[in-house]
């Protein structure tokens, strides 16, 4: 089953750092590269929200998989 600890990685941390940070970053006029640094910010959390998924799925939710799919390891 999911449980709370599998939505607060997977989606509570890439929501909160999108909903939370950029209000915070985006009176900021630093730049990146040449980029301003609330869209710096933004791609930067694509990759992390994948990498949030997977750690949720690898630490929470890979054995449940793994025991209905008759796989033992």
């Amino acid at each position: 089953m999911i449980g709370s600890r599998w939505a607060l990685v997977a989606m509570g941390i890439p929501a909160i750092a999108v909903l939370i940070g950029v209000p915070i970053i985006s009176g900021s006029t630093y730049t990146v590269w040449g980029a301003p640094v609330v869209f710096v910010w933004l791609f930067a959390w694509l990759p992390l929200t994948t990498l949030c998924l997977w750690v949720s799925w690898h630490c929470f939710e890979r054995k449940s998989y793994q025991e209905l799919e008759g796989e033992d390891k």
